[in-house]
């Protein structure tokens, strides 16, 4: 199994605004999308102020199986704080430490998909984990004919028009060949 770990909300948030969620599964079957539990905290607790936070939520509750939440150590700790005192807010790359605590633990090969340049440091990573930014996942989306010309450009112009990360970044070509049908 292959899985393709979110551990920041900033990526939904893109593919949200550019109604793109559904890339995450035009890979093959096998392909798992993984979110943090900080990520997941971030995309549930936000959705009453946040319009595209209830649209990904709506989109990660009808594919629940295929998306899963993996709990790590830090947003245990982080999430029973959360719980016990209604004035504590999480520290903003709260989703930047959980996956340090799911990589850790972690012994398959993923894919981490990001948007935020805390992940261009390779030593806070496994050998094992290939780093992709959204872009760079986007783009390999359309380069393996999953998406039309058309659909790229419209994705691609939205996240402009939004002023979301521009980062194109991947450590490693490895992983393309591993998500394609």
């Amino acid at each position: 199994m292959i899985k393709i770990v979110i551990p920041d909300s900033g990526p939904l948030i893109s593919l949200s605004y550019a109604n793109a969620l559904d890339l995450l599964f035009c890979f093959k079957s096998e392909v798992q999308v993984v979110l943090t539990d900080i990520v997941e905290y971030e995309v549930s607790s936000e959705r009453d102020r946040f319009p595209d936070a209830e649209k990904t939520f709506q989109f990660l509750s009808k594919h629940a199986g295929h998306v899963v939440t993996e709990k790590t150590t830090f947003g245990e700790a982080a999430l029973f704080r959360v719980k016990m005192d209604s004035h504590y807010q999480l520290p903003d790359d709260a989703g930047e430490v959980s996956i340090a605590s799911f990589n850790i633990n972690s012994n398959e090969k993923t894919i981490v998909l990001f948007e935020d340049h805390w992940f261009l440091d390779e030593s806070r990573f496994k050998s094992s984990t290939n780093r992709v930014s959204t872009l760079s996942f986007i783009k390999n989306v359309f380069d393996n004919n999953l998406i039309t010309k058309k659909r790229y450009a419209e994705i691609t112009a939205t996240l402009k028009s939004i002023q979301r990360s521009k980062l194109l970044f991947e450590s490693s070509k490895d992983w393309r060949e591993s998500l394609q049908k």
